[in-house]
């Protein structure tokens, strides 16, 4: 896969502070840093306060005042382009599964696809606009505050189980100690938040997306390129070989998100389904947050929406993109689409107990969460106790789901942890029981959750064509093992 950029429009006070930065006669040179200098660090880094922060993919053209930025919808034309590279293979053109590609198959095609007009800015709590009409209501004022900023940092971990056959001595034990460098977006706050960072709870991302089927004999530039027709080898320029879909997600964060990269530690061998391959080299974990806020009692009054449309009402030009085409960009029906309520992804990918590797074995490049040693040292962190979720009286089981509520133990009476090793996703009215740190969904008859055809789906008319399926979670995720391998590089 290929992938291009158009233009990016950001605020004038920012790049002008990038360029100041960097000319600043006090910057030193950048300097390399060994292991063994990283695995002397003390938890030095750089925080970060984004401050009147919003942006906006806009077309090429002359330059715009604000006023016609923020009036004009019309011109949020800025792409990517994703590219598909490599022939289809037999299996998926063989659509009859005889083993021949002929007459008898239906035509497959790959996907050329273009993102484009993609926005972050403070949600209007609209869930058909893409951006405020003016910037003081467009800006995140303050993604985090001074006390909660992000923060770029290295730092060492003690005390952190390898995968050989002895445990740790202690904090002091070098062969249990691992450095990373991390990416950490502000703390998730728990209780009375602080007032000067509450707009970054209440992000707004919207973009749209246009696919278009490519018939792979044609060259680029053959005017029956996205005329694939219902038979292979065949075009049809009446056939509407495009989606084109609108995403807007009002009322989210990403706050305590996390990502972390560091050397891995030693000891394993090919025994207990381990393999070498883990020892001393690049790992990394993720913790990825994409929180609506508390789904308790929530109403379909509830303005925190993931709405995904497709029901376009302005451009009738179905194989044309405006990412590319000078067309002004869509606009859709307010009332069609998917509208998922209190939206709660809480994805924890790897830990420092059991990282994410990138490997090669010299031709093909592989992605793996690395297995679950028989080491009581290792699993007892990673492991949960549903019943009894206090390490001190349930056998010493310190792992936890990530949820809205709580994710992991090393927080304080302010914010929420990070060090949680399951995985939670949930949508619409939901109900939590602390005891256990478990959520489950509302079954009641007013629960809220994913609705078609209307954001608001209680209290309407029989008649009415909006559905209403309720809530749902998924909770307690554990990736045991995992491995992706490209193949014939």
């Amino acid at each position: 896969m290929m992938m291009s950029i158009d233009r990016c429009l950001f605020p004038k006070s920012l790049i002008a502070g990038l360029v100041g930065l960097c000319l600043s006669p006090s910057l030193l040179a950048l300097e390399v840093l060994s292991d063994d200098h990283l695995s002397e660090t003390t938890g030095a880094g750089i925080a970060i306060l984004p401050q009147d922060t919003y942006f906006v993919f806009r077309g090429e053209g002359a330059n715009e005042s604000k006023a016609t930025l923020f009036s004009d919808r019309s011109k949020d034309t800025g792409y990517f382009n994703f590219i598909p590279v490599g022939p289809l293979s037999l299996q998926s053109q063989d659509t009859n599964k005889d083993g021949v590609v002929d007459g008898r198959d239906h035509s497959v095609g790959k996907a050329d696809l273009y993102v484009y007009g993609l926005a972050l800015s403070r949600s209007d709590n609209n869930s058909n606009s893409r951006l405020a009409n003016s910037e003081d209501l467009a800006k995140i004022r303050s993604w985090g505050t001074a006390t909660n900023p992000w923060i770029i940092k290295v730092a060492t971990e003690n005390n952190v189980p390898n995968f050989g056959p002895s445990n740790c001595s202690g904090a002091g034990d070098t062969n249990c100690q691992v450095s990373y460098l991390s990416l950490e977006a502000p703390l998730y706050e728990v209780g009375a938040r602080d007032a000067a960072g509450e707009d970054a709870y209440k992000l707004k991302l919207a973009t749209w997306v246009d696919a278009f089927v490519l018939d792979q004999s044609k060259t680029p530039t053959d005017a029956n390129l996205y005329h694939l027709g219902e038979k292979p080898g065949s075009s049809d320029p009446n056939r509407a070989n495009r989606i084109r879909l609108q995403a807007i997600w009002n009322n989210f964060s990403i706050n305590g998100s996390r990502i972390q990269l560091f050397q891995t530690l030693g000891g394993a061998t090919d025994t207990g389904g381990m393999s070498p391959f883990y020892n001393n080299t690049l790992g990394g974990s993720v913790l990825l947050r994409l929180n609506s806020g508390d789904s308790k009692g929530i109403t379909a009054q509830s303005p925190n929406i993931l709405r995904l449309s497709t029901r376009e009402m302005t451009n009738s030009q179905n194989l044309q993109t405006p990412a590319l085409h000078g067309i002004a960009a869509p606009t859709f029906d307010a009332n069609e689409g998917i509208f998922i309520h209190n939206l709660n992804v809480n994805l924890v990918v790897g830990s420092l107990f059991q990282p994410i590797i990138l490997g090669s074995d010299g031709k093909n490049f592989s992605l793996e969460v690395a297995r679950i040693p028989n080491k009581a040292e290792i699993y007892k962190k990673i492991y949960t106790n549903y019943d009894n979720i206090n390490p001190a009286s349930n056998g010493g089981y310190y792992g936890s789901t990530c949820n809205v509520y709580s994710c992991g133990s090393n927080g304080n009476s302010l914010y929420q942890g990070t060090n949680a090793t399951h995985s939670s996703i949930s949508f619409g009215t939901t109900q939590y029981d602390q005891s256990k740190n478990l959520l489950t969904a509302d079954k009641g008859p007013t629960a809220v959750g994913i609705s078609f055809g209307n954001p608001n789906p209680i209290n309407l008319p029989t008649n009415s064509p909006t559905l209403n399926m309720g809530s749902g979670v998924v909770d307690g995720v554990l990736i045991q093992h995992l491995k992706i391998t490209t193949k014939g590089l």
